[in-house]
């Protein structure tokens, strides 16, 4: 008895010490004074020596696609994390990968949204390599994803991979050719089109879910294009989260996006294409009773529909792409008010993967790609710098790289996991990623024709 009570205390200890011993080398207090002078001095001279935009006598060509991105094989859940890598049940609704090309005689550009959380790091380090072979690369494929929390897992490793499902290849092998083949596809199909471009309020379907009764964007930001046969499609973005379908649900979903562009290509347009806008501290504002997906459909469609005359034709063929490695601090992600992960130990359960800005002008309109969940309540700030430049800014999440929640510096204390477990690079981030934004801002509206 006493040799087995020896052992449990011997043990006891052992484990104790390792516990302690990785708190000593992995946890340390929270530092709310980290300098980014330097970044930010290095970032505005990269920015400052970007080409300016190109425009062309000739009219835009747009080309579309979209390819089935639904696995024939097994594969984990993404959205969730309390789901811990189960497995997709059944199909509510296929997901897509969505493409456009456009090109103005003298650039080229892709437009890609997938049916993903995310456009996870994995795959975007593949798609570098292989992206050449249908004539692309990353430096002139602007990429997003509709934030559905029901789609495709086993993209990520470390940690993500407990979220997410484990690592597999053929899954990340899968979603790249589909990317592919879509540009592929939508570059075969292009013809000359006239673009028109606005936003256009909803103001009951949101509402920030970071602060009670908090501000929101509550903006529609659409580009339509319509095509010299009578034919139009619809990019857009909004701000809220897809997040109609619960962590109980383990179908296949595109969530309420899908519904969207579905109605939207029943109602008159040949393609419709949805990106998740900035939906840090966003969510859907559903009256009570309706069905979220259902509700979400109904509002945002109506209300294009309804404003869709109020779009303002484009008077400039610019077209542009910069991608911009955004540089940031170690990271350093709160376990609580006071104590924070250590970089070293945040690197080994992440991983980690070079992260860019990436800016699209299209005619008067600047898409902001973001490596994150970027709050929605940057945007009016955004919106008005653009403005004195005369352009719309479309700021969308999810590029290909990901560094957790940017959210005001404001909510840094606040207890809730946007600005706590996923607020991964510390105070004043947000004022710099939005810095960065403006930088990109001033530069792509410096050019006037």
């Amino acid at each position: 008895m006493n040799r087995l009570l020896r052992y449990f205390l011997y043990t006891a200890g052992a484990v104790l010490a390792v516990l302690l011993f990785i708190a000593l080398v992995g946890i340390a207090p929270v530092n709310r004074n980290i300098d980014r002078t330097e970044a930010t001095l290095t970032m505005r001279e990269a920015i400052k020596n970007l080409q300016p935009a190109t425009q062309n006598i000739s009219s835009f060509q747009v080309g579309y696609a979209k390819v089935n991105l639904t696995p024939s094989f097994p594969v984990a859940t993404a959205g969730y994390g309390k789901r811990q890598g189960k497995l997709i049940e059944g199909i509510r609704d296929s997901v897509y990968v969505r493409a456009m090309v456009l090109h103005n005689g003298s650039q080229r550009v892709a437009i890609v949204s997938a049916d993903l959380l995310i456009v996870p790091p994995t795959v975007t380090a593949l798609l570098e390599r292989e992206l050449p072979q249908v004539g692309f690369s990353l430096e002139n494929t602007y990429l997003g994803a509709t934030h559905t929390h029901n789609s495709i897992g086993n993209w990520g490793e470390g940690a993500t991979a407990l979220l997410y499902g484990a690592y597999n290849d053929k899954v990340v092998r899968f979603i790249v050719d589909q990317i592919k083949e879509s540009i592929a596809s939508a570059n075969r199909s292009v013809k000359p089109a006239t673009l028109k471009s606005g936003t256009i309020a909803v103001p009951n379907a949101v509402r920030n879910r970071l602060i009670k009764n908090g501000p929101v964007d509550s903006l529609l930001r659409v580009v339509e294009l319509n095509q010299l046969d009578g034919s139009k499609q619809v990019l857009l973005s909004y701000t809220a989260h897809a997040t109609c379908l619960s962590s109980k649900d383990l179908r296949l979903s595109r969530d309420y996006p899908g519904a969207l562009v579905d109605a939207l290509e029943g109602q008159g347009y040949s393609f419709a294409m949805f990106m998740a806008g900035a939906v840090g501290s966003h969510a859907c504002r559903i009256p009570e009773g309706e069905d979220c997906i259902g509700w979400m459909t109904s509002e945002l469609s109506s209300y294009l529909t309804d404003n869709s005359a109020a779009l303002t034709p484009m008077n400039s063929s610019a077209l542009a792409f910069y991608r911009v490695p955004l540089l940031l601090p170690d990271p350093q992600p709160k376990l609580t008010g006071s104590l924070r992960l250590r970089p070293w130990l945040f690197r080994y359960a992440f991983g980690e993967y070079p992260v860019h800005l990436n800016a699209l002008r299209i005619g008067n309109v600047l898409l902001i790609g973001t490596p994150c969940d970027y709050s929605g309540e940057f945007n009016r700030h955004l919106d008005q710098y653009a403005s004195q430049y005369g352009l719309t800014t479309m700021i969308t999440s999810f590029n290909g790289g990901y560094i957790g929640y940017v959210t005001p510096d404001k909510y840094f204390d606040e207890d809730h996991y946007e600005t706590r477990l996923m607020n991964w690079y510390g105070y004043g981030n947000g004022d710099y990623v939005t810095s960065c934004i403006a930088l990109l801002i001033e530069h792509s509206g410096q050019t006037h024709f």
